[in-house]
């Protein structure tokens, strides 16, 4: 029997961090200037994993891309910014009750060395002295609190009263399941906390305990969970992922990753472990649902300007929104007359002469103001009276090349 749900139309949004999330509000911007019938914030339905639930949380309150820039300066008069120490806050109870346990392994190590001193190995040494370090450095309960009032201010912080459907993905840590938070029982669990949930990189975050059951990073089960709109009847859905592995076969960073030192390599081994999930995901439901169409967001392989920012990235973030903008305009540039195509099948219609302008203003200034006003403005051209300076432009002559050729072509 043919399914008589109507088709709907799906917003994913993949984890990566606070760079993550601040260059997915850039591409946002830039689809949303692509769209002529709609805006980013009509969609039917929002998914969101890590970062991308924050920013999901947010458009399925109708809260805008312009809107989410200004909050990232604090130019938006009656939304308070989103401060670093609310989103890097220390796991003080954690680290109190934890470390008291330091000295005692530290005693029981060093007798066991003395003991067996042919057994001693460094590294053993270390795995064992993490039993003293707390179940995560920081803690999301400040990021929580900030969402619960922003949403209660600017919207609901209730699945049930957002005016579109919304999915927050989790990991429940004690089975490793994964956790759909806005549907079953967990549609009564405050958005915040879901969010909070989501968001919990293991390690970095202690898990968040939601109903007697402890929930870690969504991402944990991949990057984005593009099956849990479809399940729902999505048959378009636009993903934005801000995770890729860099190529540096041109060693773009001025030398091989593998000489750039550990954190080089573990950056390069996390963004290929999560954009090789994703696109495998997107491979099987393809094949699964060829009647839905997938259009995925992110950044070029060569981007070096993504693959430098660690994904606790908190400073100059209206350079990476920036980025966000030029990249993912560029991208569906490339692909444009394939884009229009397929999204026209769903009703959507796309026009890149306003993105080309704005574009184009965007390269001329290296000025913060100008650029500023460009990204956070409304729609009908309205700029900041008072944008702010806290960000460093930077040279981006080879991406206004590529953006002019490929301009040119669909000229």
């Amino acid at each position: 029997m043919k399914n008589s749900t109507p088709s709907k139309r799906a917003l994913v949004l993949a984890g990566g961090g606070i760079s993550g999330a601040v260059y997915e509000i850039g591409a946002l911007r830039a689809i949303d200037d692509l769209l002529t019938t709609l805006t980013i914030n009509d969609f039917d339905m929002y998914v969101g994993t890590s970062a991308g639930s924050l920013i999901s949380s947010c458009l399925a309150n109708g809260i805008t891309t312009r809107e989410l820039l200004r909050i990232l300066e604090g130019a938006l008069p009656d939304a308070k910014r989103l401060q670093r120490d609310q989103i890097l806050a220390l796991n003080l109870r954690g680290l109190v009750k934890r470390g008291r346990r330091l000295p005692r392994l530290l005693a029981q190590r060093a007798l066991e060395t003395l003991r067996h001193p042919r057994d001693f190995a460094p590294l053993d040494w270390a795995w064992k002295m993490l039993e003293g370090l707390p179940n995560g450095i920081y803690s999301t309960n400040s990021l929580e609190r900030y969402l619960r009032n922003f949403l209660a201010e600017r919207g609901s912080n209730h699945f049930a009263e957002v005016q579109r459907e919304l999915y927050i993905v989790a990991t429940e840590l004690d089975s490793g399941d994964r956790a759909v938070f806005g549907e079953g029982s967990l549609r009564n669990v405050p958005i915040s906390a879901a969010v909070a949930a989501s968001s919990a990189m293991p390690i970095v975050y202690e898990p968040v305990r939601i109903n007697g059951v402890d929930y870690i990073d969504g991402g944990v089960r991949g990057t984005a969970s593009l099956d849990v709109a479809i399940d729902r009847g999505a048959k378009l859905i636009v993903c934005v992922n801000p995770l890729v592995a860099f190529d540096n076969r041109k060693q773009q960073l001025g030398s091989r990753i593998a000489d750039a030192g550990i954190q080089a390599i573990g950056n390069q081994v996390f963004r290929t472990f999560i954009q090789a999930g994703l696109h495998y995901h997107i491979k099987k439901l393809r094949q699964q649902h060829p009647d839905v169409d997938i259009i995925l967001i992110e950044p070029r392989a060569d981007d070096a300007t993504v693959f430098g920012e660690h994904v606790l990235h908190y400073d100059e973030r209206m350079m990476l929104a920036r980025h966000g903008y030029e990249s993912a305009t560029i991208r569906m540039a490339d692909q444009y007359q394939a884009y229009k195509a397929i999204l026209a099948k769903h009703g959507v219609q796309i026009s890149r002469q306003r993105v080309a302008k704005e574009l184009h203003h965007l390269f001329a200034s290296d000025d913060a103001d100008t650029v500023h006003s460009l990204l956070a403005s409304d729609p009908d051209g309205k700029r900041l009276t008072n944008p702010q300076k806290s960000w460093r432009t930077a040279n981006l002559a080879h991406t206004l090349d590529d953006l002019d050729a490929r301009l040119g072509t669909l000229e």
